[in-house]
């Protein structure tokens, strides 16, 4: 991927809301000439990472290719539940919509979602229960379809191979306000923990809600074109959650890759260059 440095490119951060007393901020990366709007989520199983982690090549790489690019907070789960964070998402959008759009250089309000790992679930989330005539184009990177699907009710036997971080270990991690950042140093283990001992929904907040989530993700009738991508092999998403729901797509392109990795892209690397190149050919054909 092109390492050259982009001349013009603004960068600039806002409050688009709370959560209690803690400020939701977004991050508009903004290039000298604009031909889309990308409104991104990061992964994280909810309970780790932060809004700046797309990797600096890719974010390059869309900035070169003409597109903004705002990356969102959300709250982390356990100290909020996923319903919440949800609804922070909803008021991401709606603040993109009534205010952030003026910012992004291309002088109208369409936008598309971008999402990885969790992100790619809560993009898929608004993208069937909180629509708008506005969004062109939804990307889904290693997204899960179900947090209450029966991978994530189960030990992961990828996990168990590493060391065990017991639930009252797992549980001292946990701060007593709510945050929008974490590390992987100091996060990564609850996640561990969670999928070591089959209990990361309950880090998410109460059963029914969370059925309640799951079951609107199920209403894909006029979902926008689709960009997904997945590898065949991931250890920790099951690639049939990608497949199913591209086969209940009108208009989707998909980049299967044959490799057993998550976040195949959490550094720069042919593999994920190959791919960033093919979505910023399907943009360049959306937008």
């Amino acid at each position: 991927m092109n390492e050259k440095i982009i001349e013009q490119t603004t960068t600039e951060t806002f409050v688009y809301g709370h959560s209690a007393q803690l400020p939701l901020k977004a991050t508009l990366y903004r290039p000298e000439k604009v031909r889309g709007t990308l409104l991104y989520f990061h992964g994280g199983g909810f309970l780790y990472g932060h809004r700046n982690d797309l990797p600096a090549a890719y974010r390059q790489a869309l900035l070169e290719a003409g597109y903004s690019l705002f990356t969102f907070d959300y709250p982390l789960a356990p100290e909020v539940p996923l319903v919440d964070i949800y609804q922070s998402a909803q008021a991401a959008i709606q603040w993109f919509l009534q205010d952030g759009w003026h910012y992004s250089g291309l002088g109208k309000k369409d936008y598309i979602l971008f999402g990885r790992s969790a992100g790619g679930y809560l993009v898929s989330l608004l993208s069937a229960a909180f629509p708008h005539v506005s969004q062109i184009g939804l990307i889904r990177f290693y997204g899960y379809q179900e947090v209450l699907s029966s991978t994530f009710l189960a030990p992961s036997a990828h996990y168990q191979r590493l060391p065990k971080v017991a639930p009252i270990e797992a549980q001292q991690i946990i701060e007593a306000a709510p945050i929008t950042e974490g590390s992987l140093a100091a996060r990564f283990p609850l996640y561990l923990s969670a999928r070591q001992f089959g209990n990361w929904h309950t880090y998410l907040g109460k059963r029914a809600e969370l059925q309640l989530l799951d079951q609107q993700l199920q209403k894909v009738n006029d979902m926008p074109p689709t960009f997904m991508a997945h590898c065949t092999d991931d250890p920790d998403v099951p690639f049939q959650t990608s497949t199913a729901f591209a086969a209940r797509l009108d208009q989707v392109e998909t980049e299967w890759l044959s490799d057993a990795q998550h976040d195949f892209d959490r550094q720069a690397n042919p593999l994920a260059d190959a791919c960033y190149q093919k979505l910023i050919s399907w943009l360049n054909r959306l937008t």
